[in-house]
């Protein structure tokens, strides 16, 4: 099975061999083909696989590029099981955010999470209590 053809590597001898050797290379390539390489597919990377410090992924654009509303996350659907689930840590991260050196980021999460559950007296009314 000559290597000929298309997709076949080339036959390739190293330089600075012995009289007769890098014909005898020749042969030997001639005679038993390579196998062909495929190119290695890159896996697909969610967030927070790869390196923080890995080079761009999208050279040609700014850093200052707005991001698509496509790649925006989707906010959870509002149901009755997620605002009593809510409610139920609700009272000890209050209780965090009570105290006089609790990080602003915590007080902030609990005021989101009391405008999430809104008022408890409609959340009543809407499980028939």
């Amino acid at each position: 099975m000559p290597r000929k053809g298309k997709g076949q590597q080339p036959i390739q001898t190293a330089s600075g061999q012995q009289y007769g050797e890098v014909k005898a290379q020749e042969e030997s390539q001639a005679v038993v083909p390579l196998p062909e390489m495929q190119q290695p597919q890159m896996p697909a990377m969610r967030p927070g696989e790869a390196a923080f410090n890995r080079p761009t992924e999208r050279p040609g654009e700014s850093v200052m590029t707005p991001g698509s509303q496509e790649m925006a996350p989707v906010s959870p659907e509002v149901t009755i099981e997620r605002r009593m689930k809510v409610m139920a840590v609700l009272p000890m991260l209050e209780e965090a955010a009570s105290r006089p050196y609790a990080n602003p980021n915590l007080r902030n999460t609990v005021r989101q999470m009391k405008s999430f559950v809104g008022n408890v007296e409609d959340l009543y009314q809407d499980r028939g209590e």
